[in-house]
């Protein structure tokens, strides 16, 4: 029976979302949000400036990301891990995911709404009480 060698098994990181909806995301699309969704949990991991997403999201989206900046403090990169995409409508995608922050997981989830041009990020929520 062969053996697959190190190099040839996936990187653990590396996970296609998940899709519940009658309203699925087209794929490019959802590889877009999970890309943005990477780059919310750099912010919150003090490793990105909150600024560089603020185009796409709403300000009440984005007063909770600058007040959330830097709330994980890890010294790596944070890694999404089962990242679950929903479309309750059409126009709108709920992104929820569990990041990989070294010794602990946390929780993160979107609300997305989109625009025939455009998306924005309306609602950010986190396991992180208070900031």
């Amino acid at each position: 029976m062969p053996t697959l060698r190190p190099q040839h098994l996936p990187h653990p990181a590396v996970r296609p979302a998940r899709h519940c909806s009658a309203h699925p995301a087209a794929p490019g699309r959802a590889q877009e949000l999970t890309r943005f969704t990477q780059l919310v949990a750099e912010v919150l991991a003090g490793q990105r400036d909150p600024v560089q997403l603020r185009d796409h999201m709403s300000g009440p989206a984005y007063g909770m990301l600058r007040r959330r900046a830097g709330a994980y403090a890890v010294s790596r990169c944070p890694r999404l891990r089962r990242t679950h995409l929903r479309s309750p409508a059409p126009g709108v995608t709920e992104v929820s995911c569990v990041i990989d922050c070294g010794a602990r997981h946390r929780a993160l989830a979107l609300r997305i709404e989109s625009a025939p041009r455009f998306w924005l990020c309306t609602t950010l929520e986190t396991d992180v009480r208070h900031r």
